[in-house]
């Protein structure tokens, strides 16, 4: 019996060539989408997972209020940690970890130059940090690799980089120029679903002993500062709400009393780390809930639209097939038998679909990780076997579900009516349910097209927004390693005669334009700090975000100012008693005009001096966030960032030219610039990939339902070809009968578009909520969605309604 169906659904798939070809293809691309969804919502959801304490693993996130911060922040001040074992039982272990971006050296007497690379992943931490995290040493003392100050533990990928073949153990590399660290471990890198990758880890009291004494001095008792990253591991059976419950008390103990009541801390647990934080500074840009959601209903939606083009067809189809159904029910056939045959072929069906969507995988991969980011491999999809049996298990449901109707509905054909030939089809037999089925493929496509714009609309708006400074043709390139302890540098740092040397000889080049220094690059925030400013007492604890500056900072940027002035080499004062703030500061200080706030005295963390100039206000940030109050002043000894304007021609000569000099002036650091315009346009890669997908996935949904709207379209047209024989034998033009086969389809999209627009609508103005500067969704939008339906609606039907009129009426009326 088996073998009998399986050979009448093998004939069957070979009569009906199109309509098979259309259904595989549909569902194939239906399921690859589905799948590769899948694939990528499966890593995101797995990440941290393979730590073996990830139960019992949690980050202390830190809360400062007085900051005017309402969201917390990932990093905490360097002096919790050491206590927190003493004051709660709960905890087992904790450790503290620092991320210091390094220029490393090794350098070999057997080679001519030193290797030398900036490591962005260099971390310090405690040593208990081996006994949280799950480090998988090939090589090394886990018990005692961090245990003595100026030791590092490396990746396998850093040992390679540095030393080739030959075991690092025991040997030495350079940190920033002056200090040796011996190599006491090598250990695996962490894999590519976890919230932190550390290429290179040293013992955390290394940390302070290659910082200057300021540095030593502060640190450790700085209650205020957020470093850096405090996680504990609880032992079996404690929660966290009970170590929660008592950090209010722990902070009245230890912190600060004017900021005590002013400070939150709370344990995040490492399931929470990629998807559901809130914190800020978190060592790597987590993933969002909110996309997972929406891949998943992208997913949903693919592999609906695929299940409907799947029953369309097949019970437009089984029409033809009526005759066949009232032989068999004639000579005997029972209805079970035919909803088995019927189901048998919609499974053979997915289980081709299955197996070429499996090939699709494979080569996409490649694409899926260059849209997302990710690291997927064939062996990561191939390894998890629970993925694959969902896979399996997906396209044998939707193959029985998109069967079942089709076979209910072809079993029970009346046998007297279909060999009669007195079997009508349309509405009374599956046309208006047809109708159903491809509208809601319809108000899917386009509520993905207009999900689609309106995404690409608002990267396009954050990407043009005018930023309220000049980006074009500036490049930025580091002297030191970026790091918050920079905030302590030396007051009597003589560096900053050398950086104006450079910069003086930079400006001798004519295709340089302007040259100038500051403490972070625009559009990447600012460093909170402790402002005292008039007519506001001490204990109110505002804090600012601040800027350090040059005196061409504003020029070289194009800043404009509503009031005063900017910072002038003419006035000494500057360097020493002077301020620039913006906008927003005014207003965050309760001054009622810019003019009013010029001559305001500041007290920055004991620096004294007074408004010069306010600043008209700029996006320092991302456009998901608010502009903020922003203070500007000049601190030479802390710059330490430049901003090299060039002229539009001769990139390659001018790069090479300020290479050249930077290697003379500043040995010790790498030359590694970035154009500002492209760094500020990586602010929105998450954003530009959900456009990206949302636009890939409308398409191929509109794929989808074009394909099994062609099918539909050659089927109606076959049942209709008497009928168009007999309208052209009476005068019917080409157009008139085009007309008539595409009315109903078109009116259908428009009904769709009635339907898809406020659903599209909620769902996408519940995206632009989280930007602080967004579009607004107008008509227009939903408009173009309706017109591209109703465009490709059309030229898919036309094709078959053109083909149609044009045959000769005497071969469709020959039979008569």
């Amino acid at each position: 019996m088996l073998k009998n169906y399986l050979k009448i659904a093998y004939r069957n798939l070979l009569r009906q060539k199109t309509f098979s070809v259309i259904n595989i293809v549909g569902l194939t691309v239906g399921l690859t989408c589905c799948f590769l969804i899948l694939l990528f919502v499966r890593h995101e959801l797995s990440y941290d997972t393979f730590q073996q304490k990830f139960d019992r693993i949690y980050r202390v996130t830190y809360l400062p209020k007085f900051a005017g911060l309402t969201e917390p922040l990932a990093l905490t001040p360097p002096p919790v940690q050491p206590v927190l074992a003493s004051n709660f039982s709960e905890i087992e272990k904790s450790a503290r970890i620092f991320n210091s971006s390094a220029t490393i050296e090794l350098r070999d007497n057997r080679q001519s130059q030193p290797v030398k690379y900036d490591e962005e992943r260099f971390f310090f931490g405690d040593s208990t940090l081996l006994d949280i995290f799950s480090f998988n040493f090939l090589q090394g003392n886990p018990r005692t690799a961090l245990k003595d100050k100026f030791t590092v533990v490396i990746t396998d990928e850093i040992a390679k980089k540095y030393f080739g073949k030959t075991s690092p153990l025991g040997k030495t590399l350079l940190y920033e120029g002056r200090h040796p660290l011996r190599v006491t471990g090598v250990v695996e890198e962490f894999p590519d679903n976890s919230h932190i990758h550390i290429d290179l880890l040293s013992n955390y009291e290394t940390m302070y002993a290659t910082e200057s004494e300021a540095v030593r001095q502060n640190l450790p008792q700085n209650w205020i500062i957020s470093h850096g990253y405090t996680y504990v591991l609880l032992r079996p059976g404690k929660t966290p709400e009970s170590v929660n419950a008592r950090f209010p008390k722990f902070l009245q103990t230890y912190a600060p009393k004017q900021v005590a009541k002013d400070i939150e801390y709370k344990l995040e647990p490492m399931r929470d780390f990629h998807l559901r934080s809130q914190a800020q500074a978190t060592p790597e840009a987590p993933g969002r809930m909110l996309y997972i959601y929406v891949f998943l209903g992208v997913a949903f939606i693919t592999l609906l639209i695929a299940c409907i083009n799947f029953v369309n067809l097949s019970t437009a189809r089984s029409l033809k097939r009526a005759k066949e159904v009232g032989i068999r029910k004639v000579l005997g056939s029972e209805k079970q038998q035919l909803i088995a045959q019927f189901l048998g072929e919609s499974l053979l069906l997915s289980v081709i679909a299955l197996a070429l969507s499996f090939v699709l995988i494979a080569a996409l991969i490649p694409a899926l990780n260059n849209l997302t980011g990710k690291e997927l491999t064939i062996g990561y999809f191939l390894s998890d076997i629970g993925l694959l049996l969902l896979f399996v298990g997906i396209a044998l449901i939707t193959g029985l579900l998109s069967g079942t109707y089709p076979a209910f509905f072809v079993s029970g054909f009346q046998p007297i009516a279909t060999l009669k030939g007195s079997f009508v089809s349309g509405k009374a037999k599956g046309g208006r349910l047809r109708q159903v089925l491809l509208g809601a493929q319809f108000v899917a496509s386009i509520a993905l097209i207009i999900g689609a714009v309106v995404a690409f609309r608002q990267l396009s708006y954050m990407k043009n927004q005018p930023l309220g400074f000049e980006k074009d043709f500036i490049i930025t390139a580091n002297t030191r390693n970026e790091k918050i302890t920079n905030v302590f540098a030396d007051r009597s740092d003589s560096t900053y005669f050398r950086l104006r040397t450079f910069r003086d000889i930079l400006l001798k080049n004519s295709n340089i334009r302007q040259v100038t220094l500051s403490t972070q690059a625009m559009g990447s925030g600012s460093v909170r700090r402790s402002v005292v400013a008039e007519g506001h007492a001490p204990e109110e604890n505002i804090f600012m975000g601040t800027m350090g500056v040059d005196h061409n900072f504003a020029t070289t940027y194009g800043l404009k100012f509503v009031a005063g002035r900017d910072f002038s080499e003419s006035f000494e004062t500057d360097k020493t008693a002077a301020f620039i703030i913006n906008e927003t500061g005014v207003k965050q200080l309760g001054w009622k005009s810019a003019a009013v706030a010029v001559g305001k005295s500041i007290n920055l963390e004991g620096k004294q001096g007074r408004i010069i100039g306010v600043l008209k206000d700029f996006h320092n940030q991302s456009l998901q966030r608010p502009i903020e109050g922003m203070l500007m002043t000049i601190d030479q000894p802390l710059l330490r960032l430049f901003s090299i304007k060039i002229q539009s021609q001769n990139r390659a000569e001018t790069l090479k030219f300020i290479q050249q000099e930077w290697d003379r002036f500043f040995p010790e650091k790498g030359f590694a610039y970035t154009f500002l315009d492209e760094s500020l346009a990586r602010l929105y890669e998450s954003e530009q990939r959900l456009s990206k997908l949302i636009g890939y996935f409308a398409g191929l949904a509109v794929l989808i339902s074009c394909l099994g709207l062609y099918g539909l379209v050659s089927l109606v047209t076959q049942q209709k070809t008497k009928e168009i024989g007999i309208r052209k034998v009476l005068g019917a033009t080409v157009g008139s009968i085009v007309g008539l086969l595409s009315r109903d389809f078109v009116m259908l999209v428009v009904i769709s578009l009635v339907i898809a627009s406020p659903v599209a609508w909620w769902a996408m103005n519940k995206w632009l909520s989280e930007f602080a500067y967004k579009i607004d969704i107008e008509w227009w939008m939903f408009a173009l969605a309706g017109v591209l339906a109703v465009a490709v609606t059309l030229l898919t039907v036309s094709f078959q309604s053109i083909k149609a009129a044009l045959t000769n009426p005497v071969k469709s009326l020959r039979s008569e």
